[in-house]
């Protein structure tokens, strides 16, 4: 089955994220994300993954766990949206996440192999969904926002953060 990109509409905090990603099928654009992801990591010494641009700035390493983070809560999100669960979830502050994870003490192969393993699980999740579900709406921080655009989202969301690490810390 594919999963088109959903129509355009308003999605508030999540536009951004939702319209980076057009024309694709979202398990090809999951899973070409998930290789831009691994290319960018390969080879990155432990001094570049402990590198901060500025002061009070995430170093690579916790970018990546944030990617973790990110990915887990859109995921929770779309599997309550997808079965009908219309509650409000609460919004979670990124930085207290990242704070606590530790990450820069954390092996880099692993943070990648928990990255990788998410991904799949995501890819699974959407593979095994059946089709009725993708355009179920649901509440998620000020908007009401579709499974399958949630989908789009998670793809655009690590777009942007590899956007930045390639602008900002590794400066191509």
């Amino acid at each position: 089955m594919q999963i088109l990109p959903p129509q355009k509409t308003d999605y508030g905090f999540y536009n951004g994220y939702v319209y980076k990603v057009q024309d694709k099928d979202l398990i090809t654009a999951l899973k070409e994300n998930w290789q831009a992801v691994e290319t960018l990591a390969n080879g990155l010494s432990e001094e570049q993954l402990r590198y901060r641009y500025d002061t009070g700035k995430w170093s690579i390493k916790e970018v990546f766990v944030h990617l973790i983070d990110a990915e887990r809560n859109f995921n929770y999100r779309v599997m309550r949206i997808s079965r009908g669960d219309q509650a409000q979830l609460p919004m979670y502050d990124v930085d207290l996440l990242v704070r606590n994870a530790h990450a820069d003490d954390r092996n880099q192969a692993n943070i990648m192999q928990e990255l990788e393993l998410l991904r799949k699980a995501t890819i699974t999740m959407y593979e095994g969904m059946h089709p009725s579900m993708l355009d179920i709406t649901g509440p998620a921080r000020d908007v009401t926002i579709s499974v399958r655009a949630l989908g789009f989202a998670t793809v655009g969301h690590v777009i942007h953060h590899i956007n930045i690490l390639n602008e900002r810390y590794l400066k191509k």
